[in-house]
């Protein structure tokens, strides 16, 4: 887990990345997956590729090892309200808060947009834990905690405009923000369920779930 100064310089590097952009969007055109061009911020005021690439990647795939989200595929509606409640202090996180108080509502929907319409990461999901795949298909219902997949879908591939895929998303991403919805340093999201849901859980459970839905074993920090 990063403490507050890698935060800083991991902000600075993002930050540094918009000097960087020609090279980064040509990285982006030679890609296999070529995606459509998004404007600079000199064209559509704070949103460019390359600040979101310093942490995220070029194609949004995130990073295993800090904890990064993967973005690709996520729904554009729940990134567009993540990205406000990061402008908004609702959701706390000192390099996102400061990256999406620079956007105007024009360059969030921009980068919900783009991120949105890439294929997602998924891999197959296979419990080391037995009670992984009770939590996360059965729920624990004498505690009222329901299965993740009812709301998040099927191996937590993510359901609707609301209810995002957790499936390949970076362990230790998953253990923190379960972690932020018990601390309510997040939005608890519809009917905050996520702030009663996690309330519930144990560090073991959240650990448990986290390795079950990323794909990977060991928490090791490596690509899962």
């Amino acid at each position: 887990m990063m403490n507050k100064t890698k935060y800083v310089e991991r902000g600075k590097a993002s930050l540094k990345a918009l000097l960087f952009l020609p090279l980064a969007l040509g990285v982006h055109a030679e890609s296999p997956h070529p995606q459509p061009r998004i404007p600079t911020g000199g064209e559509s005021g704070g949103f460019n590729l390359a600040t979101c690439a310093g942490c995220h990647g070029i194609e949004g795939d995130g990073n295993a090892a800090e904890g990064t989200p993967s973005l690709r595929g996520l729904p554009s509606t729940y990134l567009k309200e993540q990205l406000h409640a990061f402008a908004s202090g609702e959701r706390q996180n000192p390099v996102m808060s400061s990256i999406a108080q620079a956007l105007s509502t024009e360059d969030i929907t921009l980068a919900a947009s783009h991120y949105a319409q890439l294929r997602p990461l998924s891999r197959p999901l296979e419990a080391q834990d037995e009670s992984a795949n009770d939590l996360a298909i059965h729920g624990r219902w004498s505690e009222n905690i329901p299965p993740c997949d009812d709301c998040h879908g099927p191996e937590g591939k993510g359901v609707g405009e609301n209810f995002p895929a957790l499936n390949g998303q970076p362990a230790l991403y998953l253990e923190n923000q379960l972690q932020a919805f018990k601390k309510g340093s997040r939005p608890s999201g519809p009917l905050k369920l996520m702030g009663n849901i996690a309330n519930k859980l144990s560090d073991t459970d959240i650990r448990t779930l986290s390795l079950y839905y990323s794909g990977s074993s060991p928490m090791t920090g490596g690509q899962p």
